[in-house]
């Protein structure tokens, strides 16, 4: 199954798997190295999800024969994107020969993943699961130059940390990206330094690493998919409330792009007509409205002087009930896009990426009974709505993991 427009199910669940791929093998039909490509991206999955994983219950799980499946694990191990990893339990009891198991690479290589946040630069040495290792922050610059320059900074640092080899670079950016066009950064609102740049190309250059990046939206997706509550699951949403509003979807199994690769934008949809301005130009969109960084503006104009979002969820930590209003008026509009969301995608599932419900776990028993009365009853009733699990660190880390394995796959 391709990366791009599959997901593996869980163990239990394979025969939706197994109808995908036999489909996609059907469709490349006579096109033996797209075939190449998707066999890798099955077992690579299965890998990441299930490790550590023996190369007999890789070829039950991924319905590949068994050579097909040793020629691919010997590749994946030959070019170090996976390792075998000892069995202590079997080992312990003394049974027979021991298995083989397989998991990504995490000691002799990593990949580093970088993710744009408007307010810092997170970076991170991780395995070629999406596991991260290692993490170093950097205050983001104003201007495009500084960025690059922070970045190489930061990437140097994350690895004169490691004594393992770095086979890659991924990037979460915020924005919209053109991939027919090297990644070029279209637009930024959160970080208008980089709109108009090739971040990918500029940073390959600079660090002569091969390097891969996806929006946010699409790291969460994939992080999801991977380290999250996703996996078994084909029609789902992801929606970010953290700093903007995002959502990333999976329809059928397979991600929504939209015509230019926008779709999701659900954070600039208005909500309240004349409220707010918003960073994209038009006012009372759901981002000004029902986000981390909207309820950090509240709380300050209840203090009368301006306080961060990590300043905000600390004096809620301690005082809930002082900032109620504010709190009770953002789970409003996030119940609000959550109902549209239910609406018009009629998931299986929303996760939510923020920061606000990790504080307390009544604010997400608040927000559950507020979504009924704002889409169709029916529809909210048989639609799971739960903290996401995913990171947009993971999912750069497993956009660059991609990359480097759909190479694999070209050249042999």
């Amino acid at each position: 199954m391709a990366v791009d427009s599959k997901h593996i199910t869980t163990k239990g669940q394979q025969a939706g798997s197994e109808r995908a791929q036999k489909k996609s093998k059907e469709a490349n039909r006579g096109q033996p190295g797209a075939l190449r490509r998707i066999n890798i991206d099955a077992i690579v999955r299965k890998i990441q999800i299930d490790a550590p994983i023996t190369r007999a219950d890789l070829a039950r799980s991924t319905d590949l024969s068994y050579p097909t499946v040793m020629k691919i694990g010997n590749m994946l191990l030959d070019n170090n994107v996976a390792e075998w990893v000892a069995d202590d339990n079997q080992e312990a009891s003394g049974r027979g020969r021991p298995a083989s198991y397989m998991q990504m690479a995490s000691t002799a290589t990593h990949v580093i993943a970088i993710s744009f946040r408007p307010t810092h630069i997170l970076g991170a040495t991780a395995s070629l699961d999406g596991r991260t290792l290692r993490e170093t922050t950097y205050p983001i610059p104003q201007t495009y130059p500084e960025i690059l320059k922070t970045s190489h900074q930061l990437i140097k640092d994350l690895q004169q940390g490691s004594d393992s080899r770095t086979l890659g670079l991924g990037l979460s950016v915020p924005g919209q990206l053109d991939p027919s066009s090297n990644d070029l950064i279209i637009e930024s609102p959160n970080i208008p330094a980089m709109a108009g740049h090739h971040i990918t190309g500029d940073l390959n250059k600079i660090t002569n690493l091969p390097t891969a990046a996806v929006s946010t939206m699409r790291a969460l997706y994939n992080s999801e998919i991977i380290r999250g509550q996703a996996v078994g699951y084909e029609n789902f949403a992801i929606l970010s409330y953290y700093s903007g509003m995002g959502l990333a979807m999976a329809c059928n199994g397979s991600y929504v792009n939209g015509a230019n690769g926008m779709a999701g934008e659900l954070g600039h949809l208005i909500a309240e007509s004349g409220g707010e301005l918003c960073g994209c130009g038009n006012r009372g969109c759901l981002e000004t409205l029902a986000t981390d960084l909207a309820l950090s503006h509240a709380v300050s104009r209840n203090l009368g002087h301006t306080v961060s979002v990590d300043e905000m969820l600390e004096l809620i930590r301690k005082s809930p009930d002082r900032f109620a209003p504010e709190i009770d008026h953002m789970l409003n509009y996030l119940a609000i896009a959550i109902g549209g969301t239910i609406n018009i995608f009629n998931p299986q599932a929303v996760f939510l990426y923020g920061r606000l419900l990790e504080v307390n776990d009544t604010f997400l028993t608040r927000l559950k009974k507020k979504i009924p009365s704002k889409c169709l009853k029916s529809l909210a009733s048989k639609c799971l709505v739960e903290k996401s699990k995913s990171t947009m660190i993971q999912g750069a880390a497993l956009a660059i993991v991609e990359k480097l394995t759909s190479k694999l796959g070209s050249s042999q």
